[in-house]
């Protein structure tokens, strides 16, 4: 049962990871080829934003900024999960 349950756990971790890291790319590319349209002064505006909240949140670093928010929101969602283990078989 415990063997199970890590590997739901790892699985929700995963997913915690990858959720973030495909929504913020698609955002980033979408306004990225946003600037060769006629509202290219909003997706670069756009872009700016979310360069920057992506650079406060890495020290500095785009990249950094990026895997520490796709971390954190997956440690949230694990302890979630782990929440939701011990619910299942403490709490009957």
């Amino acid at each position: 049962m415990g063997l199970q349950l890590l590997g739901y756990l790892v699985l929700t971790l995963v997913v915690g990871f990858l959720l973030p890291a495909v929504g913020m790319g698609i955002a980033l590319g979408a306004l990225t080829l946003g600037v060769w349209s006629p509202l290219s002064a909003m997706s670069s505006v756009g872009k700016d934003h979310l360069i920057d909240f992506l650079i406060t949140f890495g020290a500095g670093d785009v990249a950094h900024g990026f895997v520490i928010i796709c971390l954190t929101i997956s440690i949230v969602g694990g302890l979630f999960e782990v929440f939701t283990f011990y619910k299942y078989l403490y709490l009957k």
